[in-house]
């Protein structure tokens, strides 16, 4: 990991987001939406929008939690109605911030402003560190944005993090822990997690039902640091329907003496486009 985060090249900044963090108890982000983030049904996939809430959810905890600092503890993602076109907005409240956690709610809003996805997100308020980053120095009042003047996706979301099919029916993947997806700890970031348990589940799924299902609910609990990789998924579908399946999802450090990171329940439907 370069001394400078992010660096020039990553996640944070190819996706070319805009923050407003002009009041100390709410925030918005806004999120492109490009073909790289969407599934193959047009619409921004959930683990893109778990990003979207991951970056904008993390540093409001972050600044609610001053001078301590923060670990996510859970992320809970509901899709309601498509994103294709324009942007995304992600609106950002402190719902609690307590001695020992903060929580935080996310309305997704599409282009036009109609609600598509509710979040929340918890975390455990811990006593600050030396490397930990100064919310403070950095978080300006007014709109700001980590991207340059390069940056954007080269490839989808999912290829970007490198992920690698080992079973389809059993959402078997293997993704590297890379300098692109880490957080600011040199770990796999939070939205990244969520990304590649969105694509373990819609395989998984897919192979269960043979429906072209896309993932809409994402209930995760983040365990421990994925530092080492690769990171491996195992999926377990528990149940399916017409046009629905639920799966657990399991991510493993196998770098780290296989072990488990992050769990997740998801739940995927039929395409959340309108039908002409």
């Amino acid at each position: 990991m370069t001394a400078t985060y992010p660096p020039d090249r990553h996640l944070l900044r190819d996706l070319r987001l805009e923050f407003d963090h002009s009041d100390a108890a709410a925030s918005r982000a806004r999120m492109p939406v490009v073909p790289e983030l969407c599934a193959d049904d047009g619409s921004v996939r959930a683990g893109a929008l778990a990003t979207l809430v991951d970056v904008i959810g993390g540093g409001l905890a972050a600044t609610a939690a001053q001078p301590d600092w923060i670990a996510t503890a859970d992320l809970t993602l509901h899709v309601v109605g498509p994103a294709t076109s324009g942007s995304v907005a992600a609106d950002a409240r402190v719902v609690h911030a307590g001695r020992t956690t903060v929580v935080i709610e996310v309305e997704l809003l599409d282009q036009s402003g109609r609600e598509i996805g509710l979040a929340t997100m918890s975390f455990a308020r811990l006593p600050r560190r030396d490397e930990n980053p100064d919310i403070r120095a950095s978080t300006a009042t007014g709109p700001t944005t980590m991207a340059l003047a390069t940056s954007r996706l080269e490839a989808s979301l999912i290829d970007m993090l490198g992920a690698r099919v080992i079973d389809a029916a059993r959402g078997e993947l293997e993704v590297p822990v890379a300098e692109w997806s880490l957080n600011s700890l040199g770990a796999m970031q939070g939205g990244a997690v969520a990304t590649v348990i969105d694509a373990a589940a819609e395989l998984a799924t897919r192979s269960a039902t043979s429906e072209p299902l896309v993932v809409t609910d994402l209930q995760i609990t983040y365990l421990a640091l994925g530092r080492v990789g690769p990171i491996r998924t195992r999926a377990n579908v528990l149940g399916v329907g017409p046009g629905y399946a639920q799966a657990r999802v399991e991510l493993v450090d196998t770098g780290s003496e296989s072990r488990v990171t992050s769990v997740a329940r998801v739940v995927a439907t039929r395409t959340l486009r309108s039908e002409p």
